[in-house]
């Protein structure tokens, strides 16, 4: 009997249908080949032995709060080791949750309502694989949700209301204003932004103190510009998602009024004109002040008006009329003035005035002419004046009343520099220009005297018996620029004359009167001017240095001419000055001096050197032309006469002469008299070429010499040249 011991987990993966075939040897005999054989089926049958296994034992997503319902989040996997039913596993919670649901068969975790990460942040689930025998096990699903910026920013208030006091120095707070974000960081960082403004925008401005948004205004408003005196704000709060989420919330500010205006008349001075004969009573004038003041407490509304100056006039203290108070007579009185008073509605010393006055005019018939007053009439005008420039007022007199009375002005004959008020005689100037200096004689004239004639408004008329003249005295203004004369300024000097030498002459002029004509004449400052100066008022131009082409070859001087006038007036010029040349510079050879080495076989007409030598001089006082003055005697030499280069002649021997010494000058192209003369030395050596045989100077030689005669003993000296030189060459003497 052979024991069998199977485990069906570990066969299940051959035999699926859990039957095994096993071939089993049963031998009774002791001999080998008596052997029997059987075969034995045995079917294995499953037990629920294994429990699920997660995959994961916790299973940790994370997805946006605006993940769409329906969306599949993850797959829980559980496996069971057993076989069959016992090894199907299907998955639950162990609490139904309201936001979730789970697939039993496939395990997939799928979203089924919306999520607020406002209202939960994490959900932990408990998730069961149960296999198909009833084992359980527990897995832990933990979901977390993130934030989406899908809160705008939500303000405190629906509205804000501020106060502010007009003319108020900033920096002053108008609101504080705050707005909350139930989304988190980064989501629920808030900017505040004032996106606008009835008025004043400029003057608004956000602070963030302790988290509120403090609004301030940054400068004094003024009351009179804000439109019934409220500014609307919108303050938007805009969060740091992306895109951001914003939310607005208007504010109100409240400007309160100051009396910070005075009552204003519609005139300064109101005239009236009424006959002697008017009746008590009868209304004069309605005389209007405004304020600006745009509140009813300070402004309009409160206005009351008040009237001094004679008891024949009285005043409404609302309406502003002027009445007469009994009969006027002119005889006794032809003009009241009146003085009216607006007092707004302000206290103590915060209360403000306007103040007008009131001419009252008592007509009569029209019995006398004008007279004139104030003869004779003198004025001074400035020249150059702008249109309606005041000149003088007239003033002619008539007794009479009203139309009688009153005064009609003209120019007569008419005068183009000249308006005149017809009413009160009051000269402006017309606009054409008034110019003192104009060479017109007949507008000179016009310019100086203006004729008046006055006419009363009677019926008929009368007119003065004479015309008055208006002696104008036209005043100088500095309206003309110096002048410069002898343009262009061009000076030709020779170099070297003495100091204090007169170069030039600027002339200028100027038709301005006393300081505004008198001319000061300056250099402008500048290298240059250090060898020149000129004379402030004469114009003359001298040199304070020896002048010097060499050194300065040509000035370029700024002349600046400026009047005395109040507000000076200047010129500038430019004087060129040229700096003629004389013959004052030698010639200079660079290098004096020269030693040149040559072999005695050069050729005819090889150059030896280019000589170097300058003229600081220009033009023919720096021409210069060379001379071989010494050292040449046999003209083995040349010069080039212009470019002072040195040749050979001839050929050249040293046997005959070894060395030169040439003395070369170079002179300049000036005045005959006045040349200058430069002087050079060039050395020259003439090197030996072997183009000589030795020659002796006799055909043979005998001597006698004793056999005991030492070695190295002198027998025999021959008389040729070469010789002698070869000896001499041994002997280390040459």
């Amino acid at each position: 009997m052979i024991p069998l011991k199977l485990e069906r987990d570990s066969m299940k993966a051959q035999w699926i249908n859990c039957v095994f075939r096993l071939d089993m040897v049963v031998s009774s005999e002791s001999l080998s080949e008596h052997v029997g054989f059987a075969r034995v089926f045995i079917d294995l049958v499953n037990e629920n032995d294994n429990r699920p296994i997660f995959s994961s034992p916790l299973y940790n997503i994370s997805l946006p709060e605006d993940t769409p319902p329906g969306t599949s989040l993850i797959q829980i996997i559980a496996t069971d080791g057993d076989f069959g039913a016992f090894g199907v596993v299907r998955y639950y919670f162990s609490d139904d949750p309201d936001q979730f649901t789970l697939d039993s068969v496939t395990g997939w975790v799928m979203l089924q309502s919306r999520l607020d990460f406002e209202l939960m942040r994490r959900f932990t689930l408990t998730v069961l694989a149960r296999d198909g025998g009833g084992e359980e096990t527990t897995g832990r699903l933990r979901i977390n949700v993130l934030d989406v910026n899908d809160n705008p920013p939500v303000f405190q208030k629906d509205a804000y209301m501020g106060l502010l006091r007009e003319n108020e120095q900033g920096p002053q707070q108008v609101a504080r204003v705050r707005a909350t974000d139930e989304d988190s960081p980064p989501n629920n960082l808030l900017t505040y932004t004032i996106t606008y403004a009835s008025s004043f925008r400029s003057y608004f401005s956000i602070s963030i103190v302790e988290g509120y948004a403090v609004i301030m205004v940054n400068r004094p408003l003024d009351y009179e510009m804000v439109l019934e005196g409220v500014i609307h704000l919108t303050l938007m709060a805009k969060d740091g998602g992306n895109p951001a989420l914003n939310s607005t919330v208007p504010i109100t500010v409240e400007v309160f009024d100051e009396n910070d205006n005075p009552p204003e008349f519609s005139q300064p001075a109101y005239i009236v004109i009424i006959p002697e004969n008017i009746v008590a009573g009868a209304t004069v004038l309605y005389v209007n002040a405004t304020d600006k003041d745009a509140s009813r407490e300070f402004g309009q509304a409160s206005l009351i008006y008040a009237l001094q100056g004679s008891s024949q006039f009285r005043l409404n203290t609302r309406s502003g009329e002027i009445t007469t108070t009994a009969l006027l007579d002119r005889e006794v009185k032809s003009e009241y003035i009146l003085i009216v008073r607006a007092v707004d509605g302000g206290v103590g010393p915060l209360q403000k005035t306007g103040i007008a006055t009131v001419n009252v005019t008592i007509l009569d018939i029209n019995d006398n002419a004008p007279m004139w007053r104030d003869e004779p009439y003198l004025a001074n005008v400035v020249e150059m004046s702008p249109i309606n420039t005041d000149v003088i007022t007239v003033l002619a007199v008539d007794p009479d009343y009203g139309d009688n009375g009153t005064v009609v002005y003209s120019i007569s004959p008419p005068n183009p520099f000249y308006t005149i008020n017809s009413t009160t005689g009051k000269i402006r100037t017309s606009g054409a220009v008034l110019d003192r200096e104009s060479s017109n004689p007949h507008n000179a004239q016009l310019m100086r005297t203006i004729v008046i004639s006055a006419t009363d408004r009677g019926t008929p008329p009368l007119q003065s018996s004479v015309s008055t003249t208006v002696f104008v005295n036209l005043l100088d203004l500095n309206d003309n620029d110096p002048a410069f004369l002898n343009l262009p300024f061009v000076a030709e000097v020779p170099e070297g004359l003495p100091i204090g030498t007169s170069v030039f002459r600027v002339q200028v002029e100027d038709p301005d009167e006393k300081d505004n004509g008198a001319v000061t004449l300056v250099l402008e400052m500048g290298m240059p001017r250090l060898d020149f100066t000129l004379n402030t008022s004469s114009g003359v131009l001298t040199s304070t240095v020896a002048l010097d082409r060499e050194r300065i070859g040509q000035y370029y001087l700024r002349i600046l001419a400026y009047d005395a006038g109040k507000y000076p007036r200047t010129s500038t010029s430019t004087l060129t000055i040229t700096v003629m040349d004389v013959n004052d510079e030698t010639p200079t050879f660079f290098p004096p001096v020269y030693n040149v080495s040559l072999l005695e076989s050069v050729p005819r007409d090889h150059m030896l050197v280019q000589l170097n030598c300058s003229d600081n001089d220009a033009g023919l006082n720096a021409e210069l032309s060379y001379f071989i003055t010494g050292g040449n005697q046999d003209g083995k030499f040349s010069v080039g006469f212009r470019n002072g280069i040195v040749r050979t002649v001839v050929g050249l021997d040293r046997e005959f002469q070894a060395s030169y010494t040439l003395v070369i000058e170079a002179i300049d192209n000036g005045p005959a008299g006045g040349r200058r003369t430069g002087t050079a030395t060039v050395y020259m050596k003439v090197l030996d070429v072997n183009d000589n045989r030795p020659i002796f100077l006799q055909n043979s030689y005998e001597t006698s010499v004793l056999e005991t005669v030492p070695q190295g003993t002198s027998i025999l000296q021959s008389n040729s040249p070469q010789a002698r030189f070869a000896s001499q060459m041994a002997q280390g003497s040459w």
